[in-house]
């Protein structure tokens, strides 16, 4: 890489020098923008405050100069005030006028009196007593005069937008308005708004309302997606623009639709999902700013929706064989089904050989949902249906559904086979903890339909050869075998044609029925306490097993049930009886009507039973009952308490009051020997203690002792010692 020569370096130079000029200048552009000479301008007041961008700017010169605090404002100065910008002008006589964000303002001061030409914006004037304010709107002009006298200082709000018109609201103290040419001199009203035109008109504002014409509740159905939806509303008072608000939900924290206008209702065309809505108005006033919103309302949208064709099934294949006379061609009639909205009472149904239905065969009303097609030869047709409200109004037109008839002359033979749609079946019978209403509660087999058959005759057989099988004929496809039992089955169909004839069997089918595996619930342990122990009973129950006997409950001390006690039960609650305590296992299995193993054992369960002798409650030792202690010093007192141990203990409770029925304790302390030292201090008075004895279990607990109670004195005699 070569190196700067001479006279790059010199350019590098001269550039670092620009860029740090034109840096100082976007700091301090007062080199640009010098100020002017204002020596031969009339004083009329300063800036106190200035925010952000804040611009002055007199008649006399083309620029504008930031204004900064304490800058001077002259005659026929202009103030400017951008975004999120302020400034306060001082006049002379103490009158101080606040301009607010994007506001522009020109001051003027004749024969002593302050002009203001309020070009757009807002502000606020706070006038000096016995001041005047000379306001211009376009070409006219008026005038506020301060009242002598009143104790509270005058401030008046002004606003103006780009329209021309002038708002004021009079803030605090008394202000007079004189009217257009001087004709007459009105009191401002408190807190009202009074409106200046351009033209120097004063009135009064009214309060501005948003009323909603469009009632609740619409119920609105659309024919096309399209379809207007009127609202409609109506505004008074200074209201200058609209918002439409349409959501989902009542909080509107998402919007379907939202739209902006200056008209009294709006005709949504938007394509709106059917369903319930909320919708509301808000309002603008001149300035852009939020001013009202209407009540919510509600609204519901439907859509007009034609009938659907069920039947044939689009691309639906008619295959029929049909006895025809003298070599004739074959013609059928088939049916015509559809769906509908119940708003549809009558309908128009259409059928044709092309899907543009240009060519039609047979067209027809009707009032129910089905009809009949004239006799058809083979080809392909299109049917489509149309439907029509009580009051005339039609709907569109279904989605055409093509179907293809395939007709031959009938020979008269015996059907066809049926085929199975499953050739191996698994059921498990349910169980009463796990029967679910959605699953099949019997065994079902299935099998495709045969053309031109009456019925189908099952036959269900417990060998394969079907030498004894039980024989069922049913109409449909499917058959639901409610009489079956545990066991390996073997079934097969046979078709009975419309002639009589019966068709070869189907394929061998198996079906294989089970039971679930009996399930034991967990048991409770079993506690006994008292001077001896002996048998125990407890609560013992499983799921229920379809086609169970009886159950056979096995319980043992050891894993294996090598010496397991056999119990058997018809139903699957009952008890067990425990005989001494140890813990134990127990199982249970289903038997058959043949007293044979139905199902294999259940889960094994633990069920522990334990004994313990009750504790006996301690006896209190020291110190005798209704003692009295004399305490001496101001230091804590440190009394021993004893009793004597209990034989099976693990530890004592010891609850020490100033009240004989405990209601209030003051020590409560679980100890593993039998004293306790009272260190902390204690009331003067009567003092209660009792014990009682604990062991591992919080169930073993022995009563309390009988309280004892001592008696706390000082030589002070005070309530407590200090």
């Amino acid at each position: 890489m070569s190196r700067f020569g001479q006279t790059e370096k010199s350019i590098f130079a001269i550039a670092c020098i620009a860029l740090l000029a034109f840096s100082y200048f976007l700091y301090d552009d007062s080199l640009l923008f010098p100020k002017n000479n204002d020596s031969a301008l009339q004083k009329i007041g300063d800036v106190a405050v200035s925010e952000n961008d804040v611009r002055r700017k007199n008649l006399d010169t083309f620029s504008w100069l930031p204004a900064s605090r304490q800058d001077l404002v002259y005659q026929n100065d202009s103030i400017f005030t951008g975004d999120r910008s302020e400034a306060v002008v001082r006049l002379q006589d103490g009158t101080q006028i606040k301009i607010q964000p994007n506001s522009l303002i020109t001051l003027n001061l004749n024969d002593g009196q302050m002009s203001l030409d309020l070009r757009y914006g807002n502000l606020v004037g706070e006038l000096a007593q016995g001041s005047t304010l000379t306001v211009k709107s376009g070409k006219e002009e008026f005038k506020l005069e301060g009242t002598k006298g009143s104790k509270e200082k005058a401030a008046i709000e002004f606003k103006k937008s780009h329209s021309g018109n002038v708002d004021l609201k009079l803030l605090s103290g008394n202000i007079q308005l004189v009217d257009k040419k001087r004709q007459a001199v009105k009191e401002l009203p408190k807190n009202a708004v009074v409106a200046v035109d351009k033209k120097g008109e004063v009135k009064q504002l009214e309060k501005p309302t948003l009323q909603l014409i469009t009632a609740d509740n619409m119920q609105w159905m659309r024919i096309n997606p399209d379809d207007p939806l009127p609202f409609e509303w109506q505004g008074k008072g200074d209201l200058a623009s609209y918002e439409l608000e349409v959501s989902p939900q009542e909080d509107f924290s998402t919007l379907t639709y939202n739209k902006k206008t200056t008209q009294s209702g709006l005709q949504v065309t938007e394509p709106l999902a059917p369903g319930p809505y909320f919708w509301r108005v808000k309002a603008f006033n001149s300035q852009g700013q939020s001013h009202l919103t209407s009540p919510t309302r509600r609204m519901n949208l439907s859509y007009f929706v034609g009938p659907q064709v069920t039947w044939p099934a689009a691309m639906a294949q008619i295959q029929l064989e049909l006895k025809v006379k003298n070599q004739e061609a074959p013609v059928a009639s088939t049916d015509v089904k559809w769906s509908s909205p119940q708003n549809l009472k009558s309908f128009t149904w259409q059928l044709a050989t092309d899907e543009k239905f240009e060519n039609i065969i047979k067209e027809s009303q009707t009032q129910d949902l089905a009809a009949i097609t004239p006799k058809l030869a083979s080809g392909t047709y299109w049917v489509r249906v149309q439907g029509k409200t009580a009051d005339e109004k039609i709907s569109p037109w279904s989605t055409p559904v093509p179907f293809t008839m395939t007709l031959t002359a009938k020979r008269d033979v015996k059907p066809a086979r049926p085929i199975l749609l499953t050739k191996k079946v698994f059921f498990q019978a349910p169980s009463s903890k796990d029967r679910n209403p959605a699953s099949p509660q019997v065994p079902q087999v299935a099998w495709k339909p045969v053309l031109q058959s009456k019925n189908y005759i099952l036959q269900i057989s417990k060998d394969v050869s079907f030498s004894d099988p039980q024989k069922y004929e049913v109409t449909q496809t499917t058959a639901a075998w409610g009489q079956y039992k545990p066991g390996q089955y073997y079934y097969r169909v046979y078709a009975r044609g419309l002639n009589g004839l019966i068709s070869d069997p189907s394929e061998t089918g198996s079906m294989e029925i089970g039971v679930g595996g009996v399930i034991l619930d967990p048991l409770k342990t079993v506690q006994k306490t008292g001077a001896k122990a002996g048998p125990e009973e407890t609560p013992i129950s499983w799921s229920e097993v379809p086609f169970a006997k009886s159950y056979l409950v096995q319980i043992d001390k050891n894993k294996d049930f090598s010496k397991a006690q056999r119990l058997e039960y018809a139903s699957n609650t009952s008890t067990v009886t425990l005989p001494d305590p140890g813990l134990y296992h127990v199982r249970v299995q289903a038997l058959d009507e043949n007293n044979k193993p139905l199902t294999e054992f259940s889960n094994i369960e633990e069920v522990l039973y334990t004994f313990r002798t009750p504790l006996t409650k301690p006896l209190l030792m020291e110190p005798f009952n209704a003692a009295s202690i004399f305490l001496q010093t101001q230091m804590e007192p440190f009394i021993w308490l004893e009793w004597k141990k209990v034989d099976g203990a693990t530890g004592y409770r010891i609850e020490i009051s100033d009240k004989a029925d405990f209601s209030r304790v003051l020590i409560t302390k679980s100890l593993a020997g039998n004293r306790y030292l009272i260190k902390d201090r204690m009331p003067l008075g009567k003092i209660y203690w009792r014990v009682r004895a604990e062991a591992k279990s919080d169930a073993e607990l022995s009563e309390w002792t009988e309280k004892r109670e001592f008696t706390l004195y000082h030589q002070k005699n005070e309530t407590f010692v200090k």
